[in-house]
């Protein structure tokens, strides 16, 4: 049991339980950053993500958009598995590609040309869903595309929440099985990682009591780019 891996999920359980993605997006930077390689958070972070997105879907499935679930699984999910096998299967740097695209994710606010295109590839949904797959399966980093599409849609609060977290939720299982099944890594199994995967619906479940009702979203939306782009200049340099 690691501190550093411990505090990590603490805060990114914090995100997730609040907007559906988070120990994913915030956690494998991180990860990074503390220097562990991208296969193992991999087995930290997907059973996490896993349990927290479960218990949030738990009382919410009339909530989903089920149409764009539907495309989504259509078009990310086959991509995010070929991916992923590329990725693992080949000697590339996934640091300056999480880097790279956490900058660049970050200053779609700030700076119009990158806006521009986020906005033009939201219009094409296939098309952003299947670019969404490609960087879910090199980087781990799919959700903050992910979110960038659902809080594009006129929906409420809960089922932007409910659609995001049943999209990533299928996302960690398909990593999941492509990470078991093709390249044979039980690991997952390993019992000293279960305190990492309790520790996820244990935030949860005290986030949804007392902070998520109260989240202010615009906030959290300023807040995390600055994070983003702080981790993806760290990830750029260090490579």
């Amino acid at each position: 049991m690691a501190f550093d891996i411990l505090i990590t999920i603490f805060f990114t359980a914090i995100v997730q339980s609040i907007f559906g993605t988070g120990v994913l997006l915030f956690g494998t930077p991180i990860l990074l950053i503390l220097g562990y390689n991208f296969q193992y958070a991999l087995i930290i972070l997907l059973p996490t993500s896993i349990l927290i997105n479960f218990f949030q879907l738990k009382n919410n499935f009339n909530k989903i958009d089920i149409q764009f679930y539907k495309r989504l699984f259509l078009f990310s999910i086959p991509l995010i598995i070929l991916f992923l096998y590329f990725t693992n299967s080949n000697s590339i740097r996934i640091n300056l590609f999480v880097g790279i695209f956490l900058v660049i994710i970050a200053l779609k606010e700030n700076i119009l040309s990158i806006n521009r295109l986020m906005k033009l590839l939201i219009k094409y949904e296939h098309l952003y869903l299947m670019i969404m797959g490609i960087i879910h399966g090199i980087t781990n980093l799919g959700g903050a595309l992910l979110s960038g599409i659902v809080f594009s849609k006129d929906l409420s609060k809960e089922s932007k929440r409910a659609t995001i977290a049943i999209c990533y939720l299928t996302f960690a299982i398909f990593q999941i099985t492509t990470l078991i099944i093709i390249f044979n890594n039980n690991n997952f199994l390993n019992k000293l990682n279960f305190i990492y995967w309790i520790l996820g619906p244990v935030i949860f479940f005290i986030v949804e009591k007392y902070i998520y009702f109260r989240i202010n979203e615009k906030n959290y939306i300023d807040y995390s780019n600055f994070f983003l782009f702080v981790m993806g200049l760290i990830l750029i340099i260090k490579n």
